[in-house]
Order: C-alpha cells, then structure tokens, then sequence
C-alpha cells in the first residue's frame, strides 16, 4: 500500500494467508458434518446469500455473491430439489420468484454454524476476544473486496 499508513504489502500477504488457513480449519466438508446435505462452492455461496436475505431474486442473489445470473439459476434448481429452498410467487409480479430456505436449511445452517463454534472455542480466550472485536473490520473488508469484483 504505497503512500498509505496502512499495512504494507507483507503484512496484508500475511492476513490473507492467516484468513485461508482458518477458513481451511472451517471447511464444512468435515466429516462431522456428513449428514449435512452436501453443496458445491457455488450452490453455498446461494445458500448463504438466500439465508441471509430470504425472499430474495435469483438477480439479487447473483449480484450479492458475484456469480453469473445461469449459474444461480442452476444452484437454486440443486437446492430446491434438495429441499433446501422454496420458491415463492412475488407479490404483484407473476413471472417473479423469491427465494426461501426451508426448515431443513435452517437446520442444516444452525449444524454448521454450531460446528464452527465449536471448532473456534478450542482457540485461547483472548485471542477469540481480539479476534471479536475485529469482527466488523473483517466484514467491511469481505464487502469491500465483493464490491470491487463486482466492479470488474
């Protein structure tokens, strides 16, 4: 980052690979989580996005995670056989559909969230407390990073 009082190129290297090796000790491909119903990188990512915002477009959807508007057609089409997500008529608007998870999606977030919980409390306190407390830096990176491919 030149001419920026930030980090400097190292230590931003070095955040992301920290980043990558935590969110490889949270890979909900562990087999703890077998009987959870198996998704590809693409089918999470519009389930994570139809979590988060229920009732949403298929458009939203691939706006928010970055994906081509066919590749989320196809994962909602996955998902909605796997009894995951419903699709719901748009009030006022036949030929629009919203996108809602299902029981059996919430069950299947609340198992990986509780997962990742877990795996996180073996770490020490205070680490989990700083780790805390920079929580919504994190995320207004996450955004800022999406908002910039989207860009592209």
């Amino acid at each position: 980052m030149s001419g920026s009082s930030g980090p400097d190129h190292a230590r931003l290297a070095a955040l992301a690979d920290v980043i990558h090796d935590l969110a490889h000790q949270l890979d909900i491909r562990n087999p703890q989580l077998r009987d959870v119903v198996p998704l590809t990188g693409t089918e999470i990512a519009v389930m994570r996005e139809i979590h988060r915002q229920p009732g949403s477009t298929p458009s939203q959807i691939a706006a928010a995670a970055g994906l081509q508007r066919s590749n989320v057609s196809t994962a909602v089409r996955i998902l909605e056989a796997g009894g995951l997500v419903v699709r719901e008529q748009a009030e006022g608007n036949a030929r629009s559909v919203r996108l809602v998870p299902t029981e059996k999606a919430a069950e299947s977030v609340g198992r990986i969230h509780d997962f990742w919980a877990a795996r996180l409390e073996v770490a020490p306190a205070e680490a989990l407390e700083i780790a805390d407390s920079a929580l919504d830096a994190l995320a207004r990176i996450a955004d800022a990073l999406g908002r910039a491919d989207r860009a592209d």
